[in-house]
């Protein structure tokens, strides 16, 4: 344990400046999104321009009641843009952490000490974690600090409950990257995997809808688990939380499982 516990002490140190430039890069996007708002309140106009868009361009992007505080937050940050980005840092982090690391030999010297692989893998995924979790606060703290400030008439709970379903699914598509690695040492396939998942999952959940066929399937996507409640105006669904925890387990399960079955790669 002592060991698994210096890897994850020294990957969190590996991760700490990444971590810091997505928080400042994530704080930096919602305060600027932010500084709109007082443009937006009460301009009915914009709202009515809007709404004269094609109704699948509005549900695509969730422009819906765009002029309301609610609907500006959606549109603008947590319908595509902070789940985006939270998404892309965790698999840039985890496949920094792994398959980067091993494919560039840096593995081996922790190898080397008393710790088997699945221990080793499992620290640094644990670490990249962490710096996930710290991105979703700063994000979370500057969004209500914001909000506060600029008198936006939302429950603080309703945006904290988006940015946490944000998190969980940054943290499923992190879990895939990890999987990945596991099953293989290859950097631009862990990236090409992850995010092309990623936005192969919000292009099903957004457009899926429009079509009348497809529209029951969009449910298999981890965005529609995620977000598909409008958790900014409704309460959480405790089976959206489950689905993209529980999810995000197996896959970090088997892939702490199938890692052992190959060998390390060596430079």
């Amino acid at each position: 344990m002592n060991a698994e516990m210096a890897v994850a002490k020294a990957a969190g140190v590996a991760v700490r400046r990444a971590a810091f430039w997505w928080c400042v890069a994530l704080g930096a996007a919602v305060v600027a999104t932010m500084a709109f708002w007082p443009a937006f309140r009460g301009a009915s106009g914009i709202s009515q321009a809007i709404d004269s868009l094609p109704q699948p361009v509005i549900q695509a992007f969730g422009l819906q009641d765009f002029g309301s505080p609610a609907g500006f937050l959606r549109g603008n940050l947590y319908e595509l843009l902070v789940p985006l980005l939270f998404s892309i840092a965790a698999v840039a982090l985890v496949n920094g952490q792994t398959a980067s690391d091993e494919s560039a030999g840096r593995m081996e010297l922790f190898l080397a000490q008393a710790i088997d692989r699945r221990g080793l893998f499992v620290a640094r995924l644990v670490a990249c974690m962490v710096a996930l979790l710290l991105i979703i606060v700063t994000t979370i703290v500057v969004q209500v600090v914001a909000d506060a400030l600029l008198d936006v008439s939302i429950q603080p709970g309703y945006v904290i409950a988006t940015a946490v379903l944000c998190g969980l699914l940054a943290a499923l598509f992190g879990s895939v990257a990890y999987l990945v690695a596991c099953l293989a040492a290859r950097p631009s396939l862990v990236l090409a995997v992850g995010i092309g998942l990623l936005i192969g999952g919000y292009l099903v959940a957004a457009l899926f809808p429009v079509a009348e066929l497809l529209k029951p399937w969009a449910v298999i996507s981890p965005w529609n688990w995620a977000l598909g409640g409008n958790p900014l105006e409704n309460p959480t669904e405790p089976w959206r939380l489950a689905a993209l925890a529980l999810t995000s387990l197996v896959l970090i399960v088997v892939g702490t499982a199938v890692v052992t079955r190959r060998d390390v790669t060596a430079p």
